[in-house]
This record gives C-alpha cells, structure tokens and sequence, in this order.
C-alpha cells in the first residue's frame, strides 16, 4: 500500500476496527514515530449531536488514528492488524468542537514505545487551527 491511503478497504487491513466505529478515513503521510491521518465528519456519526463532534468522538478519533499509525507499522513488518485500548488519557485538551462536514488532519507523535505499550502525542487540527491535542498510552491486546 502506498501513501496515502483513502481507500477504506485497504484502511481496514490496517485496523480492527468497523462501521460504525471507523473514526479515520485516511493516512496521509507516515514515516517512523510520526503520521498524519485524516477524517470527515459525517452526520450520521454516532458521535455527532446537535450538528457538532462530540468531545468523545475527539478522543476516539486520536485514539484510532494512534492505531492506524501502529497498523502500518505493523503491515509494513508483515504483521496482522491488533485490537488495542487506552490504557490511559495522560491529558487532553478541547478547544473547540468540530461541526458535520469538518475535514480533520491529526498529527501522530510516537514519545515511547515498549512491547505492547504505547505513549503518542496526538494534536487535531481543522484548517489551519489545533481544536485538540492529547497525551496518551495506549495497549495492545496481547491475546
């Protein structure tokens, strides 16, 4: 596969995850400890309330587009796509709700890996503006 990819197919070689929890609809660029993914908003997003992204869809977001970087990764090393989870939100900042139809671009961060943990540096940005950044750890399932 090569960058970027848009094709959801191929997005879903990459990730376990499905309709309609797909909170990432592109990866944009990626090189090692560091990727750009993208995501529309669609109104029929089951985290979309009175026409805006909910600071939960936010965070899920950061979360899979982490997970996307981790699953070309791992595509790259011939290895299968793994189920994950926070393990935990060291901080997390919301400046701003993003409304339906809003394109985000969110920068991924690799600050430490080990095993199967994970710290990323995660910042949302709409246009030109950061609306969001986080700081978390994150698990893989090692079953």
């Amino acid at each position: 596969m090569k960058i970027p990819i848009t094709n959801l197919a191929d997005l879903k070689k990459l990730l376990p995850h499905r309709e309609p929890m797909m909170m990432v609809d592109s990866l944009l660029d990626f090189s090692e400890g560091k990727a750009t993914v993208g995501f529309t908003i669609l109104k029929d997003n089951l985290f979309v309330a009175n026409n805006e992204f909910s600071e939960t869809g936010l965070i899920e977001h950061m979360a899979q587009a982490a997970a996307l970087y981790t699953g070309y990764k791992n595509y790259a090393d011939n290895l299968p796509a793994k189920e994950g989870f926070i393990a935990s939100i060291k901080t997390v900042s919301i400046q701003h709700l993003p409304k339906v139809n809003a394109y985000l671009k969110t920068e991924v961060a690799i600050v430490y890996e080990l095993m199967h943990l994970t710290t990323v540096k995660l910042s949302i940005f709409n246009g030109n503006f950061e609306i969001a950044n986080a700081e978390m750890n994150l698990m893989l399932n090692v079953s």
